[in-house]
């Protein structure tokens, strides 16, 4: 059967079985902290950051209607200090829609994040930071796009009892809370550390696209609503400073959910290229357990922050793949803005 065919059969299977695990995915997760955790809000040295990810995935394989994408705008900041002269406030906006395969099932949401930064030490280079996140969610698939390309037809699996009358978008929408915690600490003048912990979708918001009751006579979906599962995420990253020009930084990303586990491992090292300007230079490799192998390069000049990242597929998949996955490009950059400092005249006494 033609790859496209099977690869489109997949992810039919996969919205109609596991729509409710559905979750979005970056191999740079680093790159953007507030879907990794609303802790790292406004976790950052400066007044506002904004950056933006866009990840491509099963495109050169399956072409461009059916590939998956999942394009995020974030923007955060340190903006209030706490309760002690040590503790900040971060706040922060993520946006971001996951659009997947022929069905055009999407995964939209917007939420507002703040996190609590607190110092464990008088200098602020040791902190805990404890953060939380709510927005609103909307869930959708097309439904004529049920129907897969070169005459591969499976009929209309939504013409049944239960899909009868919603017309040709289906969608949900429901509320989301997230919380998450990070510990950060310098062990010494060239070693720091994070690590963290995040759970996703804490209360459990329940909603359905695909009911398994009858429409009521009014054409409104009667289908049981089922709890969207909890995601768990644990991570760490170590950032060493080898010598004058070179750091490494090796990093650990573990999320599970309703059964599901992903593991990645990372190792990126950055050059610093041309101190003049600085100018460093990063480039590393990933491997996530039994998917892809990643290859992860970029760069950072001062303030600006830009990341690429390609997913080698290794799974069972990788037949029908060649072994091409997915592609990320990434970016933010910090915008610093600070008061003069002001300088009283002192008026020196010549008898003195």
């Amino acid at each position: 059967m033609h790859i496209r065919q099977l690869l489109g059969l997949f992810s039919f299977l996969f919205a109609v079985g596991c729509l409710q695990a559905q979750d979005i995915h970056f191999t740079q997760y680093y790159m953007s902290p507030t879907t990794l955790n609303p802790a790292m809000t406004g976790k950052f040295e400066g007044t506002v950051r904004i950056g933006g990810i866009y990840r491509g995935q099963w495109a050169s394989v399956i072409g461009n209607k059916g590939q998956y994408t999942t394009p995020s705008l974030w923007v955060d900041a340190p903006v209030f200090r706490g309760f002690r002269k040590r503790d900040w406030l971060g706040i922060g906006l993520t946006f971001f829609t996951d659009k997947a395969g022929d069905l055009g099932l999407k995964h939209t949401a917007t939420k507002l994040s703040g996190t609590y930064h607190l110092a464990l030490d008088k200098k602020g280079q040791n902190l805990i930071s404890i953060g939380g996140a709510y927005g609103q969610v909307q869930r959708s698939l097309d439904r004529k796009n049920a129907q897969f390309a070169d005459g591969l037809l499976l009929g209309d699996p939504f013409q049944s009892a239960d899909f009868r009358g919603l017309g040709d978008d289906v969608n949900a929408t429901y509320s989301d809370i997230d919380g998450g915690i990070v510990l950060t600490a310098r062990l010494n003048k060239q070693t720091d550390f994070n690590i963290g912990y995040s759970m996703f979708h804490i209360g459990k918001p329940e909603f359905t696209l695909i009911g398994q009751d009858t429409l009521s006579t009014s054409g409104q979906n009667g289908g049981a609503k089922r709890p969207l599962p909890q995601r768990s995420v644990f991570h760490g990253q170590f950032n060493v400073k080898m010598n004058d020009r070179v750091t490494f930084s090796p990093s650990f990303f573990y999320q599970t959910m309703n059964g599901a586990d992903e593991i990645a491992l990372q190792g990126i090292a950055g050059y610093l290229f041309n101190p003049q300007k600085d100018i460093t230079i990063n480039f590393g490799l990933g491997y996530r357990l039994a998917d892809a192998m990643e290859i992860l390069l970029g760069f950072q000049q001062k303030n600006l922050r830009v990341g690429f990242a390609y997913d080698i597929n290794i799974s069972s998949l990788s037949a029908a793949t060649s072994y091409r996955g997915g592609f990320e490009i990434a970016a933010n950059y910090i915008f610093k803005k600070y008061k003069k400092a002001i300088i009283k005249p002192q008026i020196i006494c010549p008898r003195f």
